[in-house]
């Protein structure tokens, strides 16, 4: 006969430390879960805004570029014309442009200037461009004549094709708010965003 040991000390179930196990490295990996999800989501909302705000430029400086042939004039190259084809892409992000063709968000006055000197008003550009307030934009028009010569606002289209082949550069600056609170810590309330575009100003001889 096989005697029968008898159990000795305190033996707790191999389920029960299995469990406890699982529950312990769930904990530790949720937070690395955590943590993504966040990022994630500022940078899936970043990149909508991206895409909403880079249309709105693009559709501005086209909207301005454009000729009409029958009178022989830019009729839309202005301020506020471009601006009435700025104003709905922003709008498709949430950002509302008070005032007549949303132009509230325009800032007039001379050309911005790139950080790095190039001459062409391309980004980057100084913090001082940026609006102070988060999830506001502020919208630059520059408009470089044939010869060279540069304005940063035009309140009247022309009277003629005298722009033909010039350059209009539609400027949109945002501060995009971060909404996750450790990617605030990390980058702060608001990340500066920049977008731009270029036109050809349309013409005939």
């Amino acid at each position: 006969m096989t005697a029968k040991m008898r159990r000795t000390g305190v033996q707790r179930p191999r389920g029960n430390t299995q469990r406890g196990q699982s529950l312990v490295e769930f904990a530790i990996s949720s937070i690395v879960l955590l943590l993504l999800m966040m990022g994630l989501l500022d940078l899936s909302r970043a990149f909508y805004y991206a895409v909403n705000i880079q249309g709105a430029a693009r559709e501005g400086a086209r909207h301005g570029a454009w000729f009409d042939t029958k009178s022989r004039v830019n009729i839309y190259l202005d301020d506020s014309d471009i601006m009435a084809g700025v104003t709905p892409g922003l709008q498709g992000s949430g950002i509302t442009c008070t005032g007549v063709n949303g132009i509230n968000c325009f800032v007039p006055g001379a050309c911005l200037s790139g950080t790095d000197g190039n001459t062409i008003n391309n980004k980057p550009y100084g913090a001082t461009y940026y609006p102070a307030t988060t999830q506001q934009v502020n919208v630059y028009i520059c408009y470089t004549q044939p010869g060279g010569a540069q304005v940063g606002t035009l309140a009247v289209h022309p009277s003629d094709n005298s722009w033909r082949l010039g350059d209009i550069n539609v400027s949109i600056l945002m501060n995009f708010a971060l909404i996750t609170p450790f990617i605030q810590n990390l980058f702060g309330n608001g990340i500066d965003m920049a977008f731009n575009e270029h036109f050809t100003i349309q013409g005939k001889p």
